[in-house]
């Protein structure tokens, strides 16, 4: 009991002066419908092969429009910049706080950072690229031994925001996701995609995978990770 209770009172205290902490808090009792991934800790080029792939398939474009969906506090955006740095780049965060720290390093004219609710966002069309990475998950998902998902993120909520993802996206325009609770293939809008294939569009991941109906399919599985559009 008084472990418990010891508990309790580190993780009062970590919120009151940690302040990414207590707006990761914040965010997911505000926002408690439309909150997916609780973490906000990221890192810079995170996902080298990716950003490499996507530097490739967009030098052609003049100024492409590329999204960063669940930006956190700016770092893949950052690192996108140095590989598409012809690109006018969006990050979309829900946690305020994330990005007002985005925005206080950003010296890029050609970088932007906006809130998922904002009528900004709604506005954003005819992008070339969206990139959805370690954003569709829950941690709770992947550290506990569950066999179905009752609440949070589910996947009506994941099908439903790839839906608007999806709107925004143009024909020919490319959708990088990652790190999933779910599976991208199994949503209404794939049939409009064809996998694109590259030495590293596969990747073998040790985390739960969960099916249409929320319940565990597999603990651990292989990920197509980028698709390119093919039609509305």
């Amino acid at each position: 009991m008084l472990i418990q209770l010891l508990k309790k009172l580190w993780h009062l205290i970590i919120l009151l002066v940690a302040p990414r902490r207590r707006a990761e808090f914040v965010t997911r009792l505000k926002y408690r419908e439309a909150h997916y991934q609780g973490a906000t800790y990221t890192r810079l080029d995170r996902f080298p092969r990716l950003f490499a792939q996507a530097a490739l398939l967009l030098k052609p474009i003049d100024n492409p429009k590329v999204v960063s969906f669940g930006c956190s506090t700016g770092e893949e955006v950052f690192s996108l910049a140095k590989y598409i740095p012809h690109a006018q780049i969006t990050g979309v965060d829900i946690n305020k706080w994330c990005l007002a720290r985005a925005k206080e390093q950003n010296t890029n004219r050609k970088l932007s950072f906006i809130h998922r609710n904002s009528a900004a966002y709604s506005a954003l069309l005819n992008i070339d690229a969206v990139f959805c990475l370690a954003v569709f998950q829950r941690t709770e998902n992947r550290v506990n031994e569950i066999n179905e998902i009752t609440e949070g993120l589910t996947f009506e909520k994941f099908e439903n925001e790839l839906f608007i993802l999806d709107k925004k996206l143009k024909i020919g325009g490319f959708l990088f996701i990652d790190h999933s609770d779910f599976s991208f293939e199994d949503t209404i809008i794939a049939c409009r995609y064809v996998a694109h294939e590259f030495d590293q569009s596969k990747r073998y991941r040790e985390r739960p995978l969960f099916g249409k109906d929320n319940t565990l399919i597999a603990k651990n599985h292989v990920m197509q990770r980028v698709f390119r559009k093919q039609k509305h």
